[in-house]
């Protein structure tokens, strides 16, 4: 096996342009033990830490910039620890998978409520790290609402277990400390592995349901209707089971679609109250199935002429820029152009839910994206595009991706982690907080 292989292995970031010179051993323990001789042998070389799961997420953390590191994949670190259905939780390691994790919870009648598109590959670990989620997030929440406890080793060897009260350690200062700092599972989740290695999660789990449930799709006339309508089923908190929008499409893709459009799965005793927010036409369960399908597909195909790619993964739309909906796209879409990007397809999650850097909730839609890369794009022009995403999200009020939270530009987030590295130490993926990391991601496009 290659270096290059275990490194990038299936990493979906932009940013995976690396020096494998930099990066001086890879790890795969088995134990807890294993894991922290790992980190002794980082720590006692002055090398950082990179941890990686699946690597099927999106923020570039997991390939851990341009340091000397090591990389502790935690793949191996894949064994259920207990069950414990009367309590409604499941201890696992940090390596397992949620489809996983849920056959073994078949037997029980239970199921791990957390359903990212990436589940039969994304580790739980890697999960809580940016703080993931699927399609069922509006019901279910995203992976914080869905984790209980984490026990963690820190650079410098000693041990914590975070919950959503509060860290305890068998050093009793370093957990009055924290507990000053009033951390909690919230400051895990979305840490893009800056803060330590997760040995195990406690994850709640919960009965399978049995509600029978019926689908059906609306159309719009532009983007701003539908967002209007997302905004009417959060503010009703509609029981919405499964809801996917596809905002546009290009032309050499979109057959028979006729988006905006949005498709929906629901409580058939909803039915009529649904109607009252939006015109739906119900299907039978075949053409929900085929309207998923084309949803799934749809990313995957490529236009007649030219490549498409995620340049900028997605939005988390919601406030203001959902309910000014087309604007936001039309804006979204002038940006791509003047780079000489052509939008491809707009499409996603709705209703939805995140969080914030301040770890406040928002609602709305998180609106995937593709484009037609132009041809002879340099690296810097492809930065400086994503880079100028970025401060649009911020005008136009809406959150950006990777992990529906830029670690890079969240101030509040990245100031949040920064102190509490001042008492943890450091060691875990600091080029995510250092002030050059514009100039660590343009050497990784």
């Amino acid at each position: 096996m290659r270096l290059r292989d275990v490194v990038i292995g299936a990493n979906a970031s932009i940013f995976y342009r690396l020096d494998f010179s930099k990066i001086k051993d890879v790890f795969y323990p088995h134990t807890e033990e294993e894991a922290e001789q790992a980190i002794r042998f980082a720590r006692e070389r002055s090398l950082r830490i990179t941890v990686k799961g699946g690597g099927s997420g999106l923020s570039g953390a997991c390939t851990g910039g341009n340091d000397e590191r090591i990389v502790i994949s935690t793949l191996w670190l894949n064994k259920i620890l207990r069950i414990d259905p009367q309590g409604g939780y499941i201890d696992v390691q940090p390596g397992l998978t949620p489809d996983l994790i849920n056959e073994a919870l078949k037997p029980y009648g239970m199921k791990f409520y957390v359903a990212p598109s990436s589940r039969d590959v994304a580790t739980v670990g890697g999960i809580l790290s940016t703080d993931g989620g699927g399609n069922d997030t509006w019901v279910n929440g995203t992976m914080r609402d869905n984790t209980l406890r984490v026990r963690m080793i820190l650079y410098d060897g000693r041990k914590i277990t975070v919950t959503r009260e509060g860290v305890e350690s068998e050093d009793e200062e370093l957990a009055e400390e924290l507990n000053r700092l009033r951390v909690t599972l919230d400051d895990v989740a979305s840490s893009h592995g800056t803060l330590g290695f997760v040995t195990e999660l406690r994850l709640q789990i919960r009965p399978l349901s049995e509600e029978s449930v019926v689908g059906g799709v609306a159309h719009f006339d532009d983007a701003t209707q539908l967002g209007q309508a997302i905004h009417r089923m959060i503010e009703a908190r509609s029981p919405i089971k499964y809801g996917e929008a596809i905002v546009a499409a290009h032309p050499d893709v979109r057959e028979d679609l006729r988006p905006p459009l949005i498709t929906l799965q629901f409580p058939g005793d909803y039915a009529d109250d649904l109607r009252e927010i939006l015109d739906i036409e119900l299907l039978p369960d075949e053409q929900v199935d085929r309207m998923k399908d084309i949803r799934i597909k749809l990313p995957k195909r490529n236009p007649k002429q030219g490549i498409q790619l995620a340049l900028f993964e997605g939005y988390g739309l919601h406030g203001r820029s959902l309910l000014n909906m087309q604007a936001t796209v039309d804006a979204i879409n002038e940006l791509l152009e003047s780079h000489r990007y052509t939008p491809f397809a707009k499409y996603g999650h709705a209703p939805s839910k995140w969080y914030l850097g301040d770890n406040t909730a928002a609602y709305g839609m998180v609106m995937h994206s593709r484009e037609i890369r132009p041809e002879h794009t340099t690296r810097e022009e492809v930065l400086n595009t994503i880079l100028d995403i970025v401060d649009l999200c911020e005008k136009l009020g809406v959150t950006p991706k990777p992990e529906h939270k830029w670690p890079f530009s969240d101030t509040v987030k990245l100031n949040r982690l920064r102190e509490i590295r001042r008492v943890v130490g450091g060691g875990f993926n600091d080029f995510l907080l250092r002030d050059d990391y514009r100039e660590v991601l343009r050497s990784m496009v």
